[in-house]
């Protein structure tokens, strides 16, 4: 069925009267903590479509799909949505608008007649957006993604689903360059949706703004005309005419039958790095895919299929080991040199969930790997905690950079699941115990269990760490062994003649790059600071390895050790006293790798110490 031009209607929401709504609220109230824009998409994407499958028998399909359209096709688009009569009026006002900059000049690239991109987000084997148009029960799923905001009754009830904020669709408006998104969707048709089972309709989140004498929120809906001021979805024959003409622009199929039931979210001038996105959908939903729960496949712009894949993944392979021996909120006990697996203790009668953790051994390229704390990229010393949905809530930070490298995998038993998501912040990247909602709904029970499982899974993986630490070689005499070389390091030793006082002229930073039974790495730097001359000086490095227990810290002549020059590669002399000189000055820095062979279960201490023809610049102990 054709459309009529004077059919499509884009509808501005006007602030007017009482507690009038704006989309400062809107894009300001989304938490996305330190999530990336591919991450919370992809987070966002997989969670919806989950949920939207949850009560389908048939596995929740998800699809990505980029699309460009240039020239005559763009300028089809454009007019098929009137977006040049809806937006380009505005183009001035949003011009002037303080912090409105970037908006600007993105929307006046894309009323240009250079290429328009867009992400496709396609979901099968879910429910749809059917339900009732002018109210928000749990059931109108059209109404509380694309009219509604903060609903925080998502779900309720139901402990298996994702989120229960309702303020994650944000991201897809976020996602755009000019915050302009058009949702598709199939749904069965039930007394609620009028005879609708399909409907269409965009979605624009703008600055406000005041155009022509009234003041406008920024919100904006492109959609049927209903009245002279009102814009409702699309439906049933008009909605798919308008949909497939779309899909022929971009030069491609996106017809859906009548029994497709599922969502299309097209995200226009999306801004979304490809790879980042398929790496996101892996890292938060390695636990779905695995489990035959969420299909997922991206379609690039050259028609190239991509499936995510965890088990190339070679930092996601231990994970994925770690939630299969976890089990779902369930798992055997479990204690081995580097492993331990079992169950956090019941509380108030309430199973908490079970872990996996094991050691990790740092590979020499990856010792400078700190330097990105993303948390995906840098996953050491991190748990991934879920619930039982399918998604890795997140990569948490437990444990201490002071001990061996760790991680692990936390699940949540079905006791506690809906207490979680109900404790979790607008990001779900949290279980909060001072959870406002969480202190309503569960005020007797809820909060202790929160806490208590946060803080006995942090302690549980730290003593876990601990538990990885060599053995160190214990006689009657080891007692206050910390406090004695603590006191050493402090005091000086007795007898020492007391000596002036001289700033450093380095900075010396000595630091475990991680160990096993056959090598332990360490990693020298050192850099100029604000004593440094500005003249070139010798500068004498004495490396040294002692025995931790011994209190007179002696160190080690017959434990061969290598340091090697990080710069050139080349491997210095490990003789009994070894010495390394360099010129240093302002503004230069050295480093270098210490590798000590097979040190099996003892503790063994690296020192340095770092001298000039003048000053003795002090000693740096590992």
């Amino acid at each position: 069925m054709a459309l009529k031009s004077e059919e499509v209607f884009w509808e501005w929401n006007v602030m007017e009267g009482k507690n009038p709504t704006h989309t400062g609220a809107f894009l300001n109230s989304y938490d996305h903590r330190d999530f990336s824009p591919e991450e919370v998409a992809a987070r966002e994407s997989g969670q919806n479509a989950m949920d939207a499958g949850s009560k389908i028998k048939k596995v929740t399909r998800l699809v990505f799909q980029e699309l460009r359209a240039e020239g005559e096709n763009k300028d089809r688009i454009l007019d098929l949505l009137k977006i040049r009569d809806g937006l380009k009026p505005r183009l001035k006002v949003f011009s002037e608008g303080e912090g409105d900059i970037g908006f600007f000049d993105s929307l006046k690239n894309f009323l240009s007649p250079e290429p328009m991109r867009a992400l496709l987000i396609r979901d099968y084997n879910t429910c749809g957006l059917g339900g009732a148009l002018n109210r928000y029960e749990i059931e109108d799923h059209f109404s509380r993604l694309i009219y509604a905001l903060n609903l925080d009754d998502k779900a309720g009830g139901d402990d298996n689903s994702g989120g229960s904020y309702g303020l994650g669709k944000t991201a897809y408006a976020k996602s755009s360059t000019i915050n302009t998104v058009i949702y598709h969707s199939v749904f069965k048709e039930t007394e609620s949706t009028e005879g609708a089972y399909r409907r269409l309709m965009g979605a624009g989140v703008y600055p406000r703004h005041e155009f022509k004498g009234r003041k406008y929120g920024g919100y904006a809906y492109i959609g049927q005309r209903q009245s002279t001021k009102d814009a409702g979805p699309f439906e049933n024959e008009k909605a798919e005419h308008l949909w497939n003409s779309l899909g022929e622009a971009f030069g491609v199929d996106l017809s859906r039958s009548e029994k497709q039931h599922g969502t299309d979210v097209l995200i226009l001038m999306d801004n979304l790095d490809w790879k980042g996105l398929i790496r996101a959908i892996e890292d938060y939903y390695f636990p779905a895919l695995h489990d035959n729960q969420l299909h997922v496949r991206f379609i690039d712009r050259n028609k190239k299929t991509t499936i995510p894949s965890v088990v190339k993944r070679e930092d996601l392979l231990p994970f994925l080991d770690l939630y299969k021996k976890a089990g779902d909120g369930n798992a055997q006990k479990l204690k081995q040199q580097t492993l331990w697996t079992g169950n956090l203790a019941r509380h108030q009668g309430y199973y908490i969930g079970s872990f996996a953790f094991q050691s990790t051994i740092v590979e020499e390229g990856e010792i400078d790997s700190d330097d990105d704390d993303s948390k995906t990229r840098n996953k050491r010393n991190r748990v991934a905690i879920m619930r039982g949905t399918g998604m890795v809530i997140d990569y948490v930070k437990m444990g201490s950079d002071q001990y061996e490298p760790a991680i692990g995998v936390f699940v949540a038993h079905k006791d506690i699941r809906d207490h979680l998501r109900i404790a979790e912040n607008a990001a779900h990247s949290q279980w909060s115990e001072d959870s406002r909602r969480l202190a309503q709904q569960y005020p007797e029970v809820g909060k202790e269990l929160v806490k208590r499982t946060n803080r006995v899974l942090m302690k549980n993986f730290r003593d876990f760490q601990k538990s990885l630490q060599p053995d160190v070689p214990k006689t009657r005499s080891d007692g206050g062994l910390l406090s004695r070389l603590l006191a050493n390091i402090l005091s000086g030793s007795k007898g020492n003649e007391r000596i002036e006082k001289i700033s450093n002229p380095v900075s010396l930073s000595l630091q475990s790059g991680g160990r096993s039974e056959e090598k332990s790495l360490w990693r020298l730097r050192i850099e100029d600071c604000e004593h440094t001359p500005d003249e070139e000086f010798e500068l004498t490095l004495k490396p040294q390895i002692s025995l931790a227990g011994d209190s007179k810290k002696i160190p080690i002549r017959h434990r061969d050790f290598i340091v090697r020059d990080q710069a050139t590669g080349e491997v210095l002399s490990d003789e009994e006293r070894l010495l390394i000189q360099r010129p240093f000055s302002k503004g230069k820095s050295l480093a270098f790798d210490i590798e000590i062979d097979n040190p099996g279960h003892k503790n063994y201490l690296v020192r340095c110490k770092c001298e000039t023809e003048s000053i003795k610049s002090g000693e740096q102990n590992g």
